[in-house]
């Protein structure tokens, strides 16, 4: 009975030296369990919260939202209005819109529009549309068809037909 117990019983080097590696990191995950509270941030403030949430959502208010118009004859166009109801005149006039309208232009974005407004602002207004590719980069393709809905006359292309 004795030779059957120690034959079942005892380990081998390898085998204790497994044990004691297996030992030595159960210890070592307890003691990181232990301390884990004093790793982790402590819990913030409710109310300095509440401010972040209120400022995040100033914030997203204050973007504007950006989504694809659903007419097909204003496939150049972008409604970035707050609720989408505000139309887009078919033709803009660069000399007197806004930074808020041209960025609805699809391709114009708010660096180019600020860049748009700035230089009318500087040095008067445009008196040829393709001035416009001296102050925006715009690759000529694009310019040729974004052409088609600008204007620096204050008469649309429409009233001018007529």
């Amino acid at each position: 009975m004795r030779k059957l117990f120690k034959t079942f019983a005892t380990f081998s080097r390898t085998e204790r030296l497994g044990l004691l590696a297996l030992s030595a990191l159960l210890i070592v995950l307890i003691a990181v369990r232990a301390t884990m509270h004093l790793w982790v941030h402590p819990a913030s403030d409710p109310e300095k919260e509440k401010k972040m949430v209120a400022a995040w959502e100033t914030f997203k208010r204050s973007q504007p939202i950006v989504k694809k118009a659903d007419t097909s004859d204003k496939s150049e166009y972008v409604d970035a209005s707050d609720d989408g109801t505000v139309p887009l005149p078919n033709i803009i006039n660069i000399n007197t819109a806004d930074s808020a309208t041209l960025v609805r232009l699809k391709w114009i974005g708010p660096v180019s529009a600020a860049k748009i407004v700035a230089r009318r602002t500087t040095k008067g207004p445009f008196t040829n549309i393709d001035q416009l590719l001296e102050v925006c980069s715009i690759p000529t393709a694009t310019f040729k068809v974004l052409k088609k809905h600008l204007s620096i006359a204050d008469q649309t292309r429409s009233q001018i037909r007529e």
